[in-house]
Order: C-alpha cells, then sequence, then structure tokens
C-alpha cells in the first residue's frame, strides 16, 4: 500500500499536466465543453495544471517524510550502539574493580599493578578506536550535509532555473571540489 500511495502522486501529476497542455494546446480554447459548468478549455487546463501542481507537493511530502523517517532510524540506531558500549565500558570498569578488590586482599601487589596497566593500556586502545569510529561518524555526517545541501540546491535551480539559484549551485560545486571528501 505505501509503494502505491509513493507511485500516485508522481503518476496523477505527470498525467494532469499532460491533460492541461493537451487542453491549452490542441483545443479551441474558447469553448466551453460542459455547458452545466460555465468554464472554458483555458479554465480547465489552468485547474488540470493546478491540480498537477498540488500532486506535485504531496509526492515531495512523501519523498521528504520517507528521508526523514529513515534518518530518524539511523540515529536510534546509534544510540543504541552507545548505550551498549556504554553498558560494557561499566561491565569492564565493576570487573576491573573485583580484580583489584581480590588482588589486595591476596596482597600481591606487584601482580596487581601490573594487571592495572594492562587494562588501562586495553581501556586506552578502545577509547582510541572509539575516537577513530566517532570521527569517522563526523566525517560521514559531513558527508551527507554536503551531499544533501548540493542535492537540494540542484533541486532548487531545476525547480527555478534562475541566476542567483545557479550561482549558489556553481558556489557548491567549487566549495566539493575545494574540500571533496
Amino acid at each position: 500500500m505505501a509503494s502505491f500511495l509513493a507511485l500516485l502522486p508522481r503518476s496523477l501529476t505527470t498525467f494532469l499536466y499532460a491533460v492541461a497542455a493537451l487542453l491549452r494546446f490542441y483545443g479551441n480554447i474558447d469553448t466551453t465543453p460542459i455547458p452545466q459548468v460555465p468554464l472554458t478549455i483555458l479554465q480547465w487546463s489552468f485547474i488540470a495544471f493546478i491540480l498537477g501542481t498540488a500532486a506535485l507537493l504531496a509526492n515531495l511530502g512523501l519523498e521528504w517524510n520517507t528521508g526523514n523517517r529513515s534518518r530518524n532510524r539511523e540515529i536510534e540506531a546509534r544510540e543504541r550502539e552507545t548505550r551498549r558500549d556504554n553498558l560494557a565500558d561499566e561491565e569492564r570498569n565493576r570487573a576491573a574493580e573485583e580484580r583489584d578488590r581480590a588482588d589486595r586482599a591476596d596482597q600481591e601487589r606487584d601482580r596487581a599493578d601490573q594487571e592495572r596497566n594492562r587494562a588501562d593500556q586495553e581501556r586506552n586502545r578502545a577509547d582510541q578506536e572509539r575516537n577513530r569510529a566517532d570521527q569517522e561518524r563526523q566525517r560521514a555526517a559531513r558527508r551527507a550535509r554536503i551531499q544533501n545541501r548540493g542535492f537540494v540546491l540542484q533541486t532548487r535551480y531545476q525547480l527555478a532555473p534562475s541566476p542567483e539559484a545557479r550561482a549558489t549551485l556553481i558556489d557548491s560545486l567549487s566549495f566539493i571540489q575545494e574540500y571533496g571528501e
């Protein structure tokens, strides 16, 4: 059902624009086809054009909603992963504290110091790996923002090809070429 609803506005938009064109360019524009409704062919074509534009806006709304839902799912997945990492860190910390207590009770301080050093090194490695993963996520988010901005500018230019939109699009392209990935 969702795929039908996603396809309907596109098909309806195309059909209504085609009807508007046919009515406007292939008929006598001053005739009234339905005598009970006092509208000329030109007015009917204008109504078909307005309906096509409304269907286009509905399609844009559906696409926007779909994009927001997928971004929200990705954000929730990242948050779940962060929570799991935090729980694992807490569990590791509890285990390290229990080892320290057992070592103090046995009065084997030298071995306990060596194990703490190893645990610290492992934590540092884990922290470094986490930092690398965070940096990679930030780079990916930055790339996604640049791509989204380029897409929005391109869409604006396609919808209204004005010199201002073209200049903004050219600026965006030069930014992408300068900074790349």
